[in-house]
């Protein structure tokens, strides 16, 4: 995985959200579920996908800070949008009782695994420009 600018950010949406949606129908065929709310279940994995990967390309403004703050503070942000989202919500229908909880596990999940790829991917690119220098100097 690159790391996420302007040209590659809707191919690395569709990335997480194929990932997602894929892990999604996995789970739901393992456990024999069958989702009455497949069609808003898959915009909500896409409105998850671009968040998600919009504020993890973030992390490119924000090099100067520690690395675990950053990270932190992503995770953060996220969860605070989304659970935003889910009071907004509430104000015009009725959430389930464990709404906040079902977002908060829906949202972890694909939020960590996105982001070790994705900061695995960016250790790793540092490490080899490094190399990189070190052989042209």
């Amino acid at each position: 995985m690159k790391l996420i600018n302007k040209k590659n950010f809707i191919s690395i949406v569709c990335i997480f959200f194929t990932l997602i949606t894929c892990g999604k129908l996995l789970l739901e065929r393992l456990s024999n579920f069958t989702d009455k709310y497949y069609t808003d279940n898959i915009f909500t994995i896409l409105g998850f996908s671009v968040l998600i990967t919009l504020i993890l390309s973030v992390h490119y403004y924000l090099q100067r800070f520690p690395f675990l703050l950053v990270f932190a503070a992503q995770y953060v942000v996220t969860v605070g949008i989304v659970f935003l989202a889910i009071w907004i919500h509430g104000m015009f229908s009725i959430n389930a009782p464990t709404a906040y909880w079902d977002m908060f596990y829906s949202i972890t999940i694909p939020f960590f695994g996105g982001a070790i790829v994705y900061y695995i991917c960016f250790f790793y690119q540092i490490k080899k420009a490094n190399k990189i220098l070190e052989k042209l100097q």
